[in-house]
């Protein structure tokens, strides 16, 4: 939505506030791939870029402060549905490493039961995985009681009770490369990638002591 300017000027305790239709497009000077109309501030492209004119008085003067306001809209959000895998389960953080490769870390779940395990992943009863390809991977992988999802090597290990990684090339295919971290990073608040290194933030025993950790993805293919 449009923003709301306000400078705070010293000399008479005035203010220049832009905060309305007509007032963005008396003050414009120029702009780069940003169309305002009917209230909104819409970028046509990635970067956008507003440039206002110069506000003139008989009297010189200084700002103080320069206060801009988002406007409070979220009409422009779509429900997508579930994205993830069907047995990810606690406090999920989303990555996005680069250009169709997604990832997701969470607690593991059985497919059947629908809660966290802190036994073996992938223990599934009266299924046998058979082995599969997925484009965008080039490591052997296993299928799963679920269509779009996949074990890849190490996914079958026995978890530490901690968080577990899902990856995706299209946003709906998920390879389960298996646990990270221990049980007591079982509860994340994000993650960084970094240097071809995953970085993860987590609190324990509470929120009040924050902890790292880190770790190398395996190579999967391009």
């Amino acid at each position: 939505g449009l923003l709301a300017a306000s400078i705070p000027l010293t000399a008479l305790s005035e203010e220049w506030v832009i905060d309305s239709q007509a007032e963005w497009t008396t003050s414009q000077l120029a702009e780069k791939s940003l169309e305002i109309k009917d209230g909104m501030a819409t970028p046509s492209a990635e970067e956008a870029s507003f440039q206002s004119v110069f506000k003139k008085f008989s009297e010189k003067k200084k700002a103080s402060a320069l206060t801009i306001t988002q406007a409070h809209l979220w009409q422009n959000w779509e429900t997508a549905g579930k994205l993830g895998p069907s047995n990810l389960r606690d406090a999920p953080v989303f990555l996005r490493r680069g250009p169709h490769d997604y990832w997701i870390f969470g607690r593991y779940g059985d497919f059947k039961k629908g809660k966290a395990k802190g036994g073996k992943a992938g223990k599934t009863k009266e299924f046998k995985g058979e082995s599969a390809q997925l484009e965008g991977f080039d490591v052997p992988l296993l299928t799963t009681p679920q269509a779009n999802q996949y074990n890849a090597p190490g996914a079958l290990n026995m978890t530490e009770g901690g968080y577990h990684a899902w990856q995706s090339r299209d946003m709906k295919s998920w390879v389960h490369h298996g646990p990270i971290t221990d049980n007591e990073a079982r509860w994340m608040t994000t993650a960084e990638y970094v240097d071809d290194k995953f970085y993860f933030y987590y609190g324990f025993p509470n929120d009040q002591d924050p902890h790292l950790s880190s770790m190398r993805m395996p190579q999967t293919g391009k």
